[in-house]
């Protein structure tokens, strides 16, 4: 059997624990590991959760054990919570129970650039060496499942399960995204925090990831390939991005940058060429920063597969002419292109709108008109018919963040499958505008539609949409694309 293939079915019970124990628990400890505890209580483990701690023998009214080995049920996954040099032996303990899963929290190894956190890694690998337990970490928070609600980071809110998959070598990163993301409702299926990789690495995650029928996006931050080769990562990428997009997001690409992902992750320092090479021949989909990340797995989640774009060109509907020229700008920059409408819609648009101030080629300067949502809705109408435009980008004004203005224009977004989305005002910088918008919101994640807080973000993540698109088309690989539901 391929060994990656043996891994990917191994990592089921990673995501699907029965039994956990937790190695180091104790209530008055400092460390910030103990903040799950209480989450243990209100989960679905109540029952089937260890404490281990042998200077204790009750915990939140938990039986509390010395060891794993004292415990009278089989375990899946071990969490330790201890210092560096408590955790070889209790390893050793995890393998003579014959645990799966081992997640160790604590820092403090190789990314120290202190020749003991080495040995202590190398350490660690002869322990589980020809052993069924399996090391993720050190330096990480572990998995989450949102299908069953194991989100082990710090955190602690909730949103829709759906098809996105991450892995992150930061602890923080991964806590970031859970809360970036419910907040702008990205629906997750997996996520896993792997910290320094001295055993499960990216490789064995996106395999697992590409096999799961329920992940349709696959997410990475990695400063580093882990116990894995550069090789193995490329060949795992090739066959994953035949099936599902891959955003990654590689930290340390500037030479400050590398130092810094030493510093936390103990990762080498890696020539970025190789990783742009790579992300090229491969068709992963290459970003530079955590609001890059953000977005573009947004994008992707909700366009990709049903709304694919046919080409790079843009339609762009807003009052005002400078700030059609600011988008105009601003999304050439990104190798998009706005075209001129047909004369056709052109006619239409010129019969809706006055005859000075305003264009009707595109992008669409509405003027004063814009403010009227009658017109708004009727020249939107036209621009997303038009055979020239590919894809739509409605910037809007604070005039416009009203829910009944959202509804008008969502129903015009379901009338044609080309890929649409909304710019709003900066919120940050009015709380009235914020606190009316959060109303709209709620509308625009039902009805899953697309809006970005910043053009700039949605030029750049429209044409990474694109990139992946043309990609698909160049090796004439076929783009499944689902009926919307």
């Amino acid at each position: 059997m391929d060994k990656h293939k043996k891994e990917s079915e191994d990592l089921y019970s990673l995501f699907y624990p029965q039994h956990i124990a937790f190695i180091g628990a104790s209530e008055s400890s400092r460390l910030g590991s103990m903040m799950y505890l209480p989450a243990f209580k209100e989960s679905i483990w109540a029952n089937t959760f260890y404490p281990i701690n042998p200077k204790h023998d009750r915990i939140m009214d938990w039986k509390c054990y010395p060891s794993v080995l004292d415990v009278p049920y089989p375990i899946d996954t071990a969490y330790i919570s201890l210092k560096t040099d408590f955790i070889p032996e209790a390893v050793k303990e995890c393998v003579q129970k014959e645990i799966n899963w081992v997640i160790i929290f604590a820092s403090g190894f190789s990314e120290t650039g202190d020749p003991r956190g080495n040995e202590l890694e190398e350490e660690l690998l002869r322990i589980i060496k020809d052993s069924k337990t399996r090391i993720i970490g050190p330096n990480c928070l572990g998995p989450l499942n949102a299908e069953i609600g194991m989100a082990l980071t710090f955190a602690s809110q909730k949103g829709n399960q759906g098809g996105v998959s991450f892995m992150s070598q930061s602890g923080g990163h991964l806590t970031q995204l859970v809360n970036v993301g419910y907040k702008r409702d990205i629906r997750y299926r997996y996520g896993i925090s792997f910290g320094n990789q001295i055993d499960l690495n990216c490789v064995d995650v996106v395999n697992y990831f590409r096999q799961d029928s329920k992940t349709s996006l696959i997410a990475a931050y990695l400063e580093s390939t882990g116990s894995a080769t550069a090789q193995e990562l490329f060949i795992e990428l090739r066959k994953t991005t035949k099936i599902k997009p891959v955003i990654l997001w590689k930290g340390g690409y500037t030479k400050d940058g590398s130092r810094a992902a030493f510093s936390h992750t103990g990762a080498i320092a890696s020539n970025n060429k190789l990783w742009k090479s790579m992300a090229n021949q491969t068709g992963t989909i290459l970003v530079k920063d955590n609001e890059e990340f953000w977005n573009t797995i947004k994008t992707f989640e909700l366009l990709y597969p049903h709304y694919i774009p046919k080409g790079r060109n843009i339609g762009i509907i807003t009052p005002g002419g400078g700030a059609s020229v600011n988008l105009t700008d601003l999304f050439a920059s990104q190798n998009l292109s706005i075209p001129e409408l047909t004369p056709e819609s052109q006619s239409k648009i010129g019969k809706i709108l006055p005859d000075v101030n305003v264009n009707i080629k595109n992008p669409i300067d509405l003027g004063a008109s814009g403010f009227i949502l009658d017109i708004f809705t009727q020249c939107m109408n036209v621009v997303v018919n038009d055979p020239n435009i590919d894809i739509i980008m409605v910037p809007l004004w604070p005039d416009h963040i009203y829910r009944h203005v959202f509804n008008r224009m969502i129903r015009i977004r379901d009338s044609v499958s080309k890929p649409f989305a909304f710019c709003l005002p900066n919120l940050a910088d009015d709380s009235a505008l914020a606190k009316r918008f959060n109303s709209a919101k709620k509308l625009l994640h039902k009805k899953r539609v697309l809006y970005f807080f910043s053009l700039r973000d949605a030029a750049r993540s429209v044409s990474l949409l694109c990139d992946y698109v043309e990609f698909l088309k160049s090796r004439n690989i076929p783009i499944n694309k689902p009926s919307i539901k």
